[in-house]
């Protein structure tokens, strides 16, 4: 027997708040985004850190798991995945023979662009009931956001672990 798909029947609650809509957002499109779709080649998991060093170009991987906020370890198991299924290449250092880079590699590189134009595919249908206007006042909105929250200087790991100890 084949179990049919959940669906809501109960209306979702409006968001009191603009960061609790935020964060509902964020948890509904983590969770359509990391769905399969038809044609992924790859995992939702892997594009973090391909689309990372399609934008920076090769990296060290302990620098990649800073900028990721990842421990080392865990971007080192996913880089030798990926390696492994072609994704990525690594070649040796420039500056420190020793050690090495890794690069996407031109397989991942189509790999990537198929996973987001399937996954932005996903977002436009959600978007089709808004106007022109709406779409573009949301995507400066959202723009906005994402520069604030690259460039705030404040981090989770800057935060006092007890607020209530902040000195007076």
């Amino acid at each position: 027997m084949q179990s049919s798909p959940f669906v809501l029947t109960e209306p979702i609650p409006a968001p009191e708040t603009a960061e609790d809509a935020l964060l509902s957002l964020m948890m509904a499109l983590g969770r359509r985004m990391r769905q399969r779709q038809p044609g992924d080649a790859i995992d939702y998991s892997a594009f973090p850190i391909l689309k990372l060093l399609t934008h920076q170009g090769p990296m060290r991987l302990s620098a990649l798991a800073q900028v990721l906020g990842l421990d080392a370890s865990t971007v080192s198991r996913h880089a030798r995945q990926l390696e492994d299924k072609g994704l990525l290449e690594r070649t040796e250092d420039p500056d420190d023979g020793r050690a090495s880079r890794v690069a996407v590699s031109e397989h991942g590189s189509s790999c990537l662009a198929q996973g987001f134009e399937t996954r932005r595919h996903v977002v436009a249908t959600a978007l089709e009931g808004f106007t022109a206007d709406e779409r573009e006042t949301l995507r400066a909105l959202l723009q906005r956001l994402v520069e604030s929250l690259l460039t705030h200087p404040d981090s989770p790991t800057d935060l006092p672990t007890h607020p209530q100890e902040t000195s007076a």
